[in-house]
């Protein structure tokens, strides 16, 4: 009942307080599989857009519009389904990962629509206790939705008074328990408070609140610099929809929240949409009620109106659904099965040691830790399994680190080689006694071939993995590549251990500009022998990142400085051909 967060290092309540998992994990025992989670927060997502639905219809049903000309009923109606439905940002949001942000989305939904249509109901107090359940975040969105149903009108006050109130206790309560180390507030809002000194370790809500309305020139500056997401959030929704008092509460909170940790990675659109959620499926509601209010004296305006949402809502998704699989799917069909059998055989106490990218799978063993770079994971059990995709999944580490790890495990460690196929390997390791730690290296400028085998390569560990090689299979192709060094401009060397008995290309290439830089074609060789070749990156090309077209651009994340340069071998098919390694070393 105490889990142990082994990829933070503290029990997994103080992360957030999102004790909603307690009662999620009787889901998880009737179908124990990674992908149960995903499919409850699919259907929390959806759950929080038919609340929104039903808001939008029993408000048409109540409006003057509609009582005067009742072909402006499913004409909204139609509108609001289109809001919620090409939002690609709520695609993108289940794509990314689990988070209790969509998961408590239905309950904030249904917290405000209940104040809203039955503002003495008690069955308020249900769906806010859900959604206090779902962690410190979302208990500060439901401070806004309180705090919208004060501000709206006299007839919502008293009990959305009451939620306001109990949600700034719950949050005093989880800081005063430790349970908000995962919001991270001292390193994310530290600035604010600091005054060009530097950030306190740690911050209170209040403290935050206090540095927000005491610095407004840099909350300004900060905001002004991510406009374009800023914008992006609310506009797929209608951006008037964002002016009644029911959306505009939450959707400044939640933007302001998102907006003011510093670099993007919680408010760009391509890297967190999770956090923004709640205005993706609530803004809508607001603008099928201001078009309604619109309709009641200005038809033809309404309608000018509506097409233009509907239009621009259609545009958003037309830009940005189709960069949804790029940009999170990246596991490709067959790596996935090779995932999921690899999974099938860890036992549930033996601890694992996964690629970032695709670590969920491996989520419901006792001791998992993530492969993000060069770091020291701890060791707390007989046996580890070290599973390493260097070209699946989205990863942070660079390439020629897990490639390095890779050889580190099959190398000194002695760890046992379980599989390697799809861009997966798989090694089962038992650390010598006293081992309490497992080294990710630093990224290496010589890595083994038989790492990076290519189309018409293939690897056939037999004997000491010093023998290992990258042996050609008869086709035509690369019988290396995919192996990656991401450098600056500048003069380059590289070198190529190998042996064939027929012609072949060493090939160096920049990556990023998918643009040969050198090639030596060799005749065949009497055993093997170093090939050496000069590379010169003269100048680094900007890596492509889509921006979107028009007014339906975002602020993407940077890309790392450098570009990407790959060493390949080319048969044409034939012979044999054997890489034992591939250096890249910068000449001084």
């Amino acid at each position: 009942l105490d889990p142990f967060d082994t990829l933070h290092r503290y029990s997994f309540w103080k992360g957030e307080g999102e004790f909603i998992l307690w009662p999620l994990a009787l889901v998880g025992a009737l179908w124990p599989h990674p992908v149960t989670m995903l499919w409850v927060q699919d259907l929390a997502v959806v759950g929080a857009e038919m609340v929104a639905f039903t808001w939008m219809c029993q408000f048409l049903e109540r409006s003057d519009a509609v009582r005067r000309d009742p072909r402006w009923g499913p004409g909204l109606a139609a509108l609001g389904v289109v809001l919620l439905v090409a939002d690609p940002w709520i695609y993108w949001t289940l794509s990314f990962d689990f988070h209790e942000e969509p998961i408590g989305v239905v309950f904030l939904l249904l917290v405000g629509h209940e104040l809203w249509r039955r503002p003495q109901s008690r069955q308020v107090w249900i769906w806010a206790v859900l959604a206090m359940a779902c962690g410190s975040i979302v208990t500060t969105y439901l401070v806004a939705i309180g705090a919208a149903g004060v501000i709206a009108s006299r007839q919502w006050r008293g009990r959305s008074a009451q939620v306001l109130v109990a949600a700034v206790v719950w949050a005093v309560a989880l800081a005063a328990l430790g349970a908000d180390k995962a919001a991270h507030l001292g390193s994310q809002y530290g600035y604010l408070v600091a005054g060009g000194g530097a950030a306190p370790p740690s911050l209170s809500l209040l403290q935050v609140a206090r540095g927000v309305v005491t610095h407004p020139a840099t909350v300004l500056r900060t905001l002004w610099s991510k406009r374009l997401d800023l914008y992006a959030a609310v506009s797929v929704g209608g951006l008037v929809g964002s002016v009644w008092p029911w959306v505009l509460v939450p959707t400044v909170l939640v933007l302001l929240e998102s907006g003011l940790r510093p670099g993007l990675r919680f408010i760009s659109i391509s890297s967190a949409a999770f956090q923004d959620v709640l205005v993706y499926v609530l803004v809508p509601v607001g603008t099928v009620v201001l078009v309604a209010w619109v309709a009641r004296r200005h038809g033809r305006m309404a309608l000018g109106l509506s097409v233009l949402i509907a239009l621009n809502a259609l545009g958003w998704g037309a830009v940005w659904l189709p960069q949804m699989a790029p940009e999170w799917l990246r596991v490709s069909p067959d790596a996935a099965t090779t995932l999921a059998s690899v999974a099938d055989e860890i036992p549930s106490g033996d601890e694992v040691v996964a690629s970032q990218g695709v670590a969920g799978d491996f989520s419901g063993r006792r001791w998992l830790y993530t492969v993000t770079g060069p770091a020291s994971l701890p060791v707390v059990g007989g046996t580890v399994w070290v599973v390493i995709t260097p070209s699946q999944g989205v990863e942070t580490a660079p390439v020629a680190v897990e490639l390095a790890l890779v050889a580190e495990m099959a190398g000194p460690l002695h760890a046992q080689l379980v599989a390697h196929a799809n861009g997966v390997w798989a090694f089962r390791w038992a650390p010598a006694p006293g081992t309490s730690s497992l080294v990710v290296p630093h990224s290496v400028r010589t890595v083994p071939a038989w790492t990076a085998t290519g189309s018409a390569g293939t690897l056939i560990p037999s004997g000491p993995s010093a023998n290992w090689r990258a042996e050609a299979n008869g086709k035509t192709g690369y019988v290396v590549a995919g192996d990656y060094w991401r450098d600056l401009a500048g003069s380059y060397r590289a070198t190529v251990r190998l042996s064939s008995t027929v012609p072949v290309n060493v090939e160096v290439w920049n990556s990023t500009a998918d643009t040969l830089l050198a090639r030596r074609s060799l005749l065949p060789t009497d055993g093997m022998t170093a090939v050496t070749i000069p590379v010169d990156l003269a100048k680094l090309v900007p890596a492509s990142v889509d921006k979107g077209v028009g007014p339906f651009r975002i602020l993407p994340i940077p890309t790392k400085a450098g570009n990407e340069l790959e060493i390949r071998v080319w048969t044409p098919g034939g012979g044999a051909i054997s890489v034992a390694s591939l250096k890249l070393v910068p000449v001084r």
